[in-house]
């Protein structure tokens, strides 16, 4: 009996230094595994931006080059923290493809359009602080955009300017839409499209016109 007993007692004792050696591996893989993943950039999607930031970040880092550089706007988006959700539920069609940037309370997405254009939108937001943002940085690429129309649309409801750059024959367009003063609700606060086209077109000559009836 006394036997069996110290060998019941030398199995619990071996038991014991086994599963904490196991534990002592696994918490040193665990530490390993944390410092490793210390050593790369963090998601940009929890960085904890606001809307004016995401929204910048999508049209920098993703329209303008996408389309300026004729690079992927989807691996763009993915690149920098973007969610592939349903383009349908940002009024897009079962041929365009949407990206949202996460986690932000309002809605900051990209639309891939089908037609190869690119649309950064902010939901909500102070409208005047983002037209700023998205000209800010439409100027500042190299291409040299130049503004041109820039007027009420759709009966008063956005106001839209346009922006426009040459690349051999094709017209590289900008154009940012915000709020207009009848603006119907749930039009976002901010809504920028990039794309390209062959040919001179209107949108590209600012007038006196279109100046004087909006500034």
């Amino acid at each position: 009996m006394k036997t069996v007993r110290t060998r019941v007692l030398t199995l619990a004792s071996s038991t014991r230094k086994i599963l904490g050696a196991l534990c002592l591996s696994l918490c040193a893989l665990s530490v390993a595994a944390e410092a490793a993943d210390n050593t790369k950039p963090a998601s940009r999607s929890t960085l904890g931006l606001n809307a004016l930031e995401a929204g910048e970040l999508l049209l920098r880092d993703v329209c303008l080059p996408a389309i300026l550089e004729q690079k992927s706007i989807g691996k763009l988006a993915i690149s920098v923290g973007g969610l592939s959700v349903a383009a349908n539920l940002y009024g897009a069609g079962r041929d365009d493809k949407a990206y949202r940037l996460g986690p932000i309370t309002t809605a900051v997405y990209v639309i891939d359009w089908a037609d190869g254009s690119c649309t950064t939108r902010v939901n909500r937001g102070d409208a005047e602080m983002l037209r700023g943002m998205a000209e800010r940085t439409i100027l500042a690429r190299p291409e040299a955009f130049v503004r041109g129309s820039h007027r009420l649309e759709d009966s008063g409801r956005v106001m839209r300017t346009v922006y426009c750059a040459q690349s051999g024959p094709e017209r590289l367009v900008a154009s940012i839409t915000t709020p207009g003063p009848v603006t119907r609700r749930g039009t976002p606060a901010l809504s920028s499209t990039v794309y390209r086209a062959q040919g001179a077109s209107a949108l590209c000559a600012a007038t006196s016109a279109d100046q004087s009836s909006t500034d």
